[in-house]
């Protein structure tokens, strides 16, 4: 019984976590009309440039169908394009638009301050704690395939 408890108290803590991250994130793109996914898909592409729906799919741990759907919408309010693969036309990558890498340039560096500002709040103990324990975190769920990829 003390193991599900436990297991539940994990899920409450990530799970609040999660929302705090999305409360953060949501205002400050909310000027930009922006979903959490759609930012999400936005600032990965910027990350990692240019990439096909199925390596942006698994970079962010969502199907390609949803991923799909995000980027057809995000096409249409010119924030991303579709470019075609110059060796084989079938390929497919999606990149932001270079109107929107200008915009969104501005807002990465506010949510880059605000992950400096939480990682600054603590200390390098409870960094490395927090590491150490995610990383465990994330190989018991590749053990019971959780992850999500």
């Amino acid at each position: 019984m003390d193991d599900v408890k436990e297991g539940i108290r994990l899920i409450k803590i990530l799970k609040r976590f999660m929302n705090g991250i999305h409360k953060n994130m949501e205002k400050s793109f909310k000027d930009l009309n922006l979903t959490v996914p759609q930012m999400m898909v936005v600032m990965t592409l910027i990350s990692h440039g240019k990439m096909k729906i199925s390596d942006l799919s698994k970079k962010i741990s969502l199907s390609n169908s949803t991923v799909s759907g995000i980027v057809d919408r995000l096409e249409k309010q010119n924030t991303v394009e579709r470019i075609r693969g110059k060796k084989d036309r079938r390929v497919v990558y999606v990149n932001v638009t270079p109107e929107f890498r200008k915009i969104i340039k501005e807002k990465h560096e506010q949510v880059d301050t605000i992950v400096k500002s939480i990682v600054d709040s603590a200390t390098p103990e409870e960094l490395d704690t927090v590491t150490k324990g995610l990383d465990t975190l994330e190989k018991i769920m590749d053990r019971k395939k959780l992850s999500g990829e």
